[in-house]
C-alpha cells in the first residue's frame, strides 16, 4: 500500500508545503546567521567558550558550514531549542537517513512483541528453511548489514521490481551471516518483507505502521519510494523536512540517554545499536564516532566508504573524526544530507543538501572545543 500524503493522526500538525527551492546553495555567513539567531532570540557569544544556551562553541561558523555547498536548509538545536536555522520546512528525499528511521520502526515491532532482535525469521520466511545458512540470519544482522547478502542495488533499484521483497529474500549469500559489513539495500528490503508479513498476519500493513511510527516522532513524508506492489522501501524513500529531521535526531538522542520514546524502548535501542565485530562504526542504520576513543583512531568519510566491502579489520579504528567527542553519531544520506547528534549535550545538527563532496570530519572539527 502506498503511504498517503500526510498522516491523519491529529497529534501531528502538518508542515507547510515547501516552496520550490533554488538550485543556488544558500551561503549563510556570520551576518546572515546573526539575523537568524536574533529572530530566535538567541545571541551568540564570541570565541570558543560555551554559549549561554550551552552550545560548546560559537554557533555562527557551524551554521555557516551547514549552509554551504548545495544546502537547501539546516538547523541547530540544543536541548530541544532551536539556536539557528534556515529553510526549516524545505524537504528533499532523505535517502539513506531512512535507514535510521526504519530501525526505530523495527524496534516498535520488538516492543509490541512481534519482532525479536536475535530470534529466527524462518517462521515468516519459509523459503529459507532448507537453506544451509539463511536460517541463522537475525534482525540484528539485517539492520547492521552483516547478514551476508550482496549490496543488491542493481536487483532492488533498477527496473522498478514488482515485488522487491521476493527479490530481496531470494538474493544469494556472499558471506557467512554475521561475518562482514556490506552496505546496500538488500538487508533493509529483507527487513521490509519480514515486517510486511508479520503485520499482514496481524491485519495491518507496513505503510500504515510506518505512518504510526512517523506520527509518534512528529514526522510526515509527502512521498515515499515503493515497489510496484506498493510496498515501501526501508533502505531509502522517506522525504523529511529539516525541522522533522531535527525531531528524528531528538528522538535518537533520548533513546541513547536511556529514555523510552515514540513507542521504542531505550533498552532495545541500545541493544540493537551496540557495536559488532564486523563493523563497530555502523549499527542500527547509524554511523557512530565511538571508535574515536580507540588507539590509532582514524577518520573516514561515510559517503566514500559505500563501494567495495572491506574486511572487518578496516573498521576497528574507523570513526567520523578522531579529535571530536566519541559521543557523536550521524544519520547519513547521499549528497550531504546529515543528522548529527551529541546525546549527552542534547545537540542536534541537521543539513539537507543535494551536492556531493560534504566532509563530516570538517564539520565535527568545527564543533570541537
Amino acid at each position: 500500500m502506498n503511504l498517503p500524503l500526510m498522516p491523519s493522526l491529529s497529534s501531528v500538525q502538518p508542515e507547510p508545503r515547501p516552496v520550490k527551492t533554488s538550485t543556488r546553495p544558500p551561503l549563510i555567513g556570520r551576518r546572515r546567521w546573526l539575523a537568524l539567531a536574533g529572530a530566535a532570540a538567541v545571541m551568540p557569544s564570541g570565541g570558543c567558550a560555551p554559549t549561554a544556551d550551552g552550545f560548546p562553541v560559537d554557533p555562527a561558523p557551524v551554521a555557516d558550514l551547514l549552509g554551504q555547498g548545495g544546502a537547501v536548509g539546516f538547523g541547530i538545536w540544543r536541548g530541544g531549542r532551536r539556536i539557528a536555522g534556515h529553510g526549516l520546512d524545505e524537504r528533499l528525499g532523505s535517502l539513506s537517513i531512512t535507514k535510521g528511521f526504519a530501525s526505530l520502526a523495527a524496534l516498535r515491532g520488538v516492543a509490541n512483541g512481534w519482532l525479536d532482535i536475535d530470534g529466527p525469521l524462518t517462521d515468516c520466511l519459509p523459503e529459507w528453511r532448507r537453506h544451509p545458512a539463511k536460517p541463522r540470519i537475525t534482525l540484528r544482522m539485517l539492520v547492521n548489514q552483516t547478514a551476508g547478502f550482496p549490496a543488491g542495488a542493481p536487483q532492488l533499484y533498477r527496473g522498478s521490481p514488482v515485488d522487491k521483497g521476493r527479490v530481496a529474500i531470494g538474493l544469494p549469500l556472499v558471506d557467512p551471516p554475521g561475518s562482514r559489513f556490506r552496505y546496500g539495500p538488500a538487508s533493509w528490503e529483507v527487513l521490509a518483507e519480514v515486517m510486511r508479513r508479520r503485520l499482514r498476519d496481524r491485519g495491518a500493513d507496513l505503510g500504515g505502521f510506518l505512518h504510526e511510527t512517523m506520527a509518534a516522532i512528529g514526522l510526515t513524508s509527502p512521498g515515499w519510494r515503493h515497489d510496484r506492489a506498493g510496498t515501501p522501501y526501508l533502505s531509502t524513500g522517506a522525504e523529511f523536512s529539516v525541522r522533522e529531521l531535527g525531531r528524528l535526531g531528538e528522538c535518537i538522542s533520548s533513546l541513547v540517554r536511556g529514555s523510552d520514546t515514540a513507542g521504542v524502548r531505550a533498552a532495545d535501542f541500545q541493544e540493537l545499536a551496540r557495536p559488532t565485530p564486523p563493523n563497530p562504526m555502523v549499527s542500527a542504520g547509524i554511523w557512530w564516532n565511538r571508535q574515536a576513543a580507540a588507539p590509532g583512531a582514524r577518520g573516514v568519510e561515510p559517503e566514500e566508504m559505500l563501494g567495495d566491502a572491506r574486511a572487518p579489520a578496516f573498521w576497528q579504528t574507523a570513526c567520523l573524526q578522531p579529535s571530536a567527542d566519541p559521543g557523536w553519531l550521524a544519520l547519513v544520506g547521499s549528497g550531504g544530507k546529515r543528522v548529527y547528534v551529541l546525546p549527552d549535550r542534547r545537540i542536534v545538527l541537521v543539513r539537507l543538501a543535494r551536492a556531493p563532496g560534504w566532509r563530516d570530519g570538517g564539520l565535527l572539527r568545527a564543533v570541537t572545543v
